[in-house]
């Protein structure tokens, strides 16, 4: 029992359960890198690694966003793997530092990692912010009224699962689709001799049909995904193997599925060869800078 343990004892053994913590937390994070390259949470019905933290994990917004990010820090570079090891650079700075490569990629990763190991988050940010080739970017901070956020949840039946920052995305990739058809009919009709061209009319059906939501279904629950951000045409029998454009041949699939379908027709490394396998930001990183809970605003980027 702990009330027994001296106090010689106690602090021995705290020290001793802390070193094993930051083993189990690398052990996590190195299952969730793998879990990533396979895209194998597409599987369990969610469309993100994000998701899949939340919902399967149970890790609130941030602790998922944090993880998120020190595993495509991990591919920035190996050696924050080994400082997060060996417990010289902890989680925080390491999603931070995911942020800085991404944003100054003519940095000498090496250096930078030396300079904020040891450090504490805090300290580690102010020399990110020292070393940064540019200032961080400016964000629009938006903070939605009462009766905007009452028509939120009067549609959020249809956006089963979504936050509303996803709501929100969503909302505003129909009006760009439906604005690009607009444009579309207002070009050439003339159709391309393009085998894996999609006519405006086969879009029309598929989107019907699949009411902009995702076609892919878990192969682990059986259920489908349903998704309604970052979706995308697909093949259903590839061109290479005899399939058309025809409306029963494409579907709609947001990212992530159309990612693991890839995967598993072509296998992982093949994939990972080609850029298209690269899955884009992740809307869900709207708290990652913030250990609040989900608030009803979000963060966008100014152009």
């Amino acid at each position: 029992m702990i009330n027994t343990l001296s106090d010689k004892e106690l602090i021995v053994q705290v020290i001793k359960k802390a070193k094993e913590e930051k083993l189990i937390v690398s052990e996590v994070l190195n299952y969730m890198e793998e879990i990533d390259r396979r895209k194998v949470f597409i599987d369990y019905g969610v469309p993100s690694l994000f998701k899949f933290c939340t919902r399967i994990l149970k890790y609130s917004d941030y602790e998922a966003a944090t993880r998120v990010k020190v595993v495509r820090a991990f591919k920035a570079s190996p050696i924050i793997k080994e400082k997060i090891q060996d417990g010289s650079l902890n989680l925080t700075t390491a999603a931070s530092l995911y942020s800085f490569f991404k944003n100054n990629k003519k940095q000498n990763k090496e250096d930078v990692i030396k300079k904020v190991c040891g450090k504490s988050s805090k300290q580690a940010k102010d020399t990110l912010n020292l070393l940064a080739d540019h200032p961080v970017p400016k964000t629009l901070n938006i903070t939605l009224a009462e009766h905007l956020l009452r028509k939120l949840e009067s549609i959020s039946d249809d956006f089963e699962g979504c936050s509303e920052l996803e709501i929100i995305e969503s909302l505003i990739d129909r009006h760009i689709e439906q604005n690009k058809r607009a444009k579309d009919k207002r070009r050439s009709t003339k159709r391309s001799k393009h085998q894996r061209y999609i006519t405006r009319d086969v879009k029309e059906n598929v989107d019907k049909r699949s009411q902009n939501r995702c076609e892919g279904i878990s192969s682990i629950t059986g259920k489908r995904c349903q998704s309604r951000t970052n979706l995308q045409y697909d093949h259903i029998r590839s061109i290479s193997k005899g399939g058309d454009s025809s409306q029963e041949n494409i579907r709609k699939l947001c990212s992530g599925c159309n990612a693991r379908a890839g995967v598993k027709a072509l296998g992982v490394q093949k994939m990972l060869q080609r850029d298209s396998v690269t899955l884009p930001k992740s809307t869900n990183y709207y708290l990652e800078e913030t250990s609040a809970g989900p608030q009803y605003s979000f963060i966008a980027p100014r152009g």
